[in-house]
């Protein structure tokens, strides 16, 4: 996940801040505090987006807002949080993630059979989490509880478009639940294998490649903008709207 930076690219945010550099020719290192900028501010873009969307109102919208103002300030201060707390924070850190992510879809669906599992499940999630804290050292990342997380947004990704398919509704391009899931997905599925293994390869090799995960979490961002804007044209979500001939059907 986006939450394991070193401390020097922590440090390094705020120099890009004031220093510009070119893209081109670039060193590496130049090229990683850009790939880190962007990141953490990108989060911005999700606010920016409920600021001038037409609707403000919508569960949806409203926990995405949270979400992206959430999400910065964790990533924006993350070294000023003290080691001690290091384990609370990625353990908050994976489960508040997983919490948006399942809301987003459990609001996608429905089916009231799909929300109760998806609800059940997350409940399940939660005592896991507890669970592992306590049972489990601090490590580089909590990969056991990444890994789960992103298995059980997979398969409820599956459910949504499942039900989307099943019952033909409006085209998806103009559906906001297919932004968002489209952008979870991305972001999940690029970083699976980075996240799964990031404890068992060296310091050096992580921070050499770490930063390629950032790019597709700015996608995710993105696409999760794009989806507060459209929800103002689209407020009632996934729901079939109800034809207006239904009641003159009596007139034939």
């Amino acid at each position: 996940m986006a939450r394991v930076i070193t401390k020097q690219q922590a440090s390094a945010l705020h120099y890009c801040l004031f220093k510009s550099f070119s893209i081109f020719g670039a060193n590496p290192n130049s090229i990683e505090k850009l790939f880190l900028y962007l990141l953490i501010y990108s989060f911005l873009l999700i606010p920016i987006g409920y600021l001038f969307g037409k609707s403000k109102k919508g569960a949806v919208p409203i926990v995405l807002l949270c979400y992206g103002i959430i999400f910065f300030l964790l990533l924006n201060f993350y070294f000023d949080i003290p080691k001690n707390y290091r384990k609370i924070q990625q353990t908050a850190y994976t489960f508040l993630e997983y919490c948006t992510f399942s809301f987003v879809l459990w609001k996608a669906v429905s089916e009231r059979r799909l929300r109760r599992l998806i609800l059940y499940i997350s409940l399940l999630f939660l005592v896991f989490n507890v669970a592992y804290f306590f049972s489990s050292e601090s490590q580089r990342i909590d990969s056991v509880p990444v890994g789960i997380e992103t298995i059980l947004i997979f398969f409820y990704s599956v459910l949504f478009f499942q039900q989307y398919f099943k019952k033909n509704q409006t085209p998806m391009v103009s559906n906001p639940n297919f932004y968002l899931v489209v952008g979870i997905l991305i972001y999940l599925g690029a970083t699976f294998f980075f996240n799964i293994l990031a404890n068992n390869v060296s310091k050096e090799q992580s921070d050499r490649y770490w930063h390629f995960t950032y790019i597709p979490e700015i996608i995710k961002n993105i696409l999760f903008m794009l989806a507060v804007l459209i929800h103002s044209r689209f407020p009632s979500g996934n729901q079939p709207k109800k034809s207006e001939s239904v009641p003159y059907l009596d007139m034939i």
